[in-house]
């Protein structure tokens, strides 16, 4: 979970700017306590609150291609980045890579593919590209928005994108969410779907399409067991929450087989979470379940009255 904020195409890009973007960035420097960065171009700032996940000692951002020409500020993290390294290299073998954060290959993809970007990506993601050859600028939230954007619209016509909409509310005329599966581009000014499964398009269509596809027990706990696996990518410890429930223990559990099976260098023991009153029923499944699966748990209690007068912050544990 990082921070992003972006001002685009200010009419202001005096000091005075560039400290009220900043001041504004603080407002989310809960979400990334590790790093925060600032670039700025002419009238257009990129701004970034960092929770090192992948690369920790230089992926600071903002992240720039390899003449510094293009610069992107990213939250989330992408699953197949060594992929689409691999593919940036065979085409450009001289090609330098700054750092091995995930993000960088965003700027690089985006010399080579423009505004197809955001669906090369397999990940949870929000990121804003500023293009400093041509003064474009771009940014995409991932196909479900599973990470929080936000857009707005400036007094003096200026863009404004963020993680939060507590980074906009005094600077925009208007604001709102950022749509998933989208981009929006300085070159239309507006939003451009970008995810299109074929079964949006069932959906879609006149009349709408049932999904034909049979139901495969097989296919969807293979699917299932993947996808938990690609989001345990990390440079830093990590564990899983667990209630107890259906759905956390499914995750736990295939996390901790997967863990066990891999030389990670944080050990083969996965480590839970679980939050809540004292003598929930969330605590003493979390309890059951992190047992019978051999984690090494780890319970947080609060009572009502922290509860409702305390801002409990787990950002080490979640990622949007």
């Amino acid at each position: 979970m990082c921070g992003i904020l972006a001002c685009l195409a200010s009419t202001d890009d005096g000091p005075a700017m560039r400290a009220r973007v900043l001041a504004l960035s603080r407002r989310q420097r809960h979400r990334g306590p590790d790093w925060s960065g600032m670039f700025q171009w002419k009238n257009s700032f990129l701004a970034h609150e960092r929770l090192a996940i992948i690369d920790p000692a230089s992926g600071d951002q903002p992240l720039f291609n390899e003449d510094k020409t293009v610069s992107v500020c990213v939250n989330g993290e992408i699953y197949n980045y060594k992929e689409l390294r691999e593919q940036i290299l065979a085409k450009h073998p001289n090609k330098k890579f700054a750092t091995d954060s995930d993000c960088e290959v965003i700027s690089h993809l985006w010399e080579d593919h423009g505004e197809k970007v955001a669906g090369m990506l397999d990940g949870m993601f929000s990121f804003v590209i500023l293009d400093t050859r041509d003064g474009t600028f771009y940014a995409a939230r991932d196909p479900i928005g599973i990470t929080s954007l936000y857009i707005g619209w400036g007094k003096d016509g200026s863009v404004w994108v963020a993680s939060e909409m507590k980074c906009l509310k005094d600077e925009c005329l208007k604001f709102q969410q950022f749509p998933p599966g989208h981009y929006y581009s300085s070159k239309t000014m507006s939003f451009t779907r970008y995810y299109n499964p074929q079964f949006y398009l069932e959906f879609e269509a006149s009349p709408p399409q049932c999904p034909s596809t049979p139901y495969d027990a097989k296919v969807l706990r293979e699917a299932f067991e993947a996808a938990v696996v690609k989001r345990m990518m990390s440079d830093v410890p990590f564990g899983v929450l667990l209630s107890g429930g259906l759905d956390s223990s499914l995750v736990a559990a295939i996390a901790s087989r997967a863990i066990k099976s891999s030389d990670s260098v944080w050990g083969n023991k996965l480590h839970s979470f679980c939050v809540g009153l004292p003598g929930s029923p969330d605590l003493k499944a979390g309890r059951e379940v992190a047992e019978f699966l051999g984690t090494d748990h780890h319970e947080f209690t609060f009572t009502v009255q922290v509860g409702g007068s305390t801002d409990l912050t787990l950002s080490g544990l979640c990622g949007c």
